[in-house]
Order: structure tokens, then sequence, then C-alpha cells
């Protein structure tokens, strides 16, 4: 935990993953923020800016049609990947309650946690991919083996992870049955390059991420994907 993130987490949160862009040194960024209260948010990068850095953020909320621009400080970094969480800053808004903080206390108030859904081996492997999902983001995480009907058992996830190389011919199958759906769950496809038809066919309707897994790989496309993702259940008024 940085030095001020005690600071930070005093506001009630809400976990998502929401995009925010902000420029340093002339470069424009785009990062993921997995954290979100009226006191401030936490921006998931390997790159984090110096404690005290002032940023003009650019962040898409749920039911805001534009995206929302507040100035933030960094309050607390971390450089690398910890037990306490991943590599990343803290920041705190400067100007959040004229701009978005009753919108910030109804998403606070309406969401849930994500639900994240693992299909396929159940080993140590496995294992740890639940606990890296579970530090980068608030979820819910369920595994379920790779067999012939388990699209039944899936209901309505905010991110698939499909192990491929485990049994190939039954997630290929698995993925093109959940193409059929008329929400399609997103979904991250564990995948070698040993098979380059299989790998083909399975690009066109999932995000790939090569095996053996890279972490900050996996991190990256678990964000992008889930920044897609629309969160909130529950019916928000516009403001």
């Amino acid at each position: 935990m940085g030095p001020n993130e005690a600071q930070v987490e005093r506001a009630p949160r809400v976990g998502m993953v929401l995009e925010v862009r902000y420029r340093n040194a002339g470069q424009f960024l785009v990062s993921y923020c997995t954290n979100l209260s009226r006191g401030g948010l936490f921006v998931s990068t390997h790159e984090p800016e110096p404690v005290g850095t002032e940023l003009v953020l650019s962040l898409r909320v749920p039911d805001r049609k534009l995206p929302v621009t507040l100035r933030a400080r960094v309050q607390w970094n971390r450089t690398e990947d910890e037990a306490d969480g991943p590599a990343g800053m803290g920041l705190s808004f400067a100007d959040v309650d004229g701009v978005l903080g009753e919108h910030i206390d109804q998403l606070v108030t309406n969401a849930e946690p994500l639900s994240i859904a693992l299909v396929g081996r159940s080993d140590h492997a496995s294992a740890h991919l639940h606990a890296l999902l579970r530090s980068l983001v608030t979820c819910q995480t369920r595994q379920l083996a790779l067999r012939p009907g388990v699209v039944q058992l899936i209901g309505q996830v905010d991110l698939l992870v499909i192990d491929v190389d485990g049994d190939p011919n039954n997630a290929l199958d698995l993925i093109l049955n959940l193409q059929q759906r008329t929400e399609k769950p997103p979904i991250l496809a564990l995948c070698g390059a040993r098979d380059p038809e299989l790998r083909a066919r399975v690009s066109r309707h999932a995000r790939i991420v090569p095996t053996p897994v890279d972490k900050r790989e996996l991190q990256l496309k678990v964000l992008e994907t889930l920044g897609q993702v629309q969160f909130v259940r529950t019916s928000i008024p516009d403001f």
C-alpha cells in the first residue's frame, strides 16, 4: 500500500474496468481504471507517474454518452506487481463533485462484482489464474470443466476464459456455440501456436492469449476486454 493510499480508500468504491486516457511528457496514454470512488481511482499501469504529478483524465463512464474530463493528482504508486495488488497508481480527484460525484455514488450503489468464468483444466495453473484475476479486478470467479454440455452451465458472465490447449476440439465447439447467443460473452482463449489453423479459427471469435501465458500480457488483455463491457445491473438516470 502506498503512503497515501488509505486516503483514497475511504470513500465507497465500485470495482469495474473503465478506459481512462491522459497525457504525459507529450505522450497520449490509454490505460484502465479498476476501482472508482468519489475520492479517486486506481489506474493499472507498469509505468506509473511520480507521486504529486497532476493529470487531466478523460474517463469513459457507464451511462454517460461522452467521456468525462477530470483533474487528478497521483497520491501513491506501485511500480511492480505485489501481493497488495498489480502495478499502477492511485489518483485523487480535484473536481469530481461538480462533474461526476452523484453519478459515481449511483454506480457504487448499484454495481455488482464482475463475474468471470474459467473453463478448462483445474490445476495449479488455473488456481494461479483465479488469484491473478481477483487481484486485478473486483470479481467473482468460478471454474468449469471443459466437457460436452458445459455451455448450458454458463450463464451471464462479464468474461469467459477458455483453455483451448487442454482440449482443442471441445474448446472450439464451446466457442462456436456461444456465438449463437443473442448476448455473446467476451472470451479470452488461452491458445498456443502449435496448430496455426486452430488458432486462426479461434481468433475469429475470441481474443487470443498466447501460451505459455505472459502475466503482463494477460493483465492487459483482461483489462482491454472488460473495458468494453457495461457492468451496471440496474437502471441509473442520466445526469
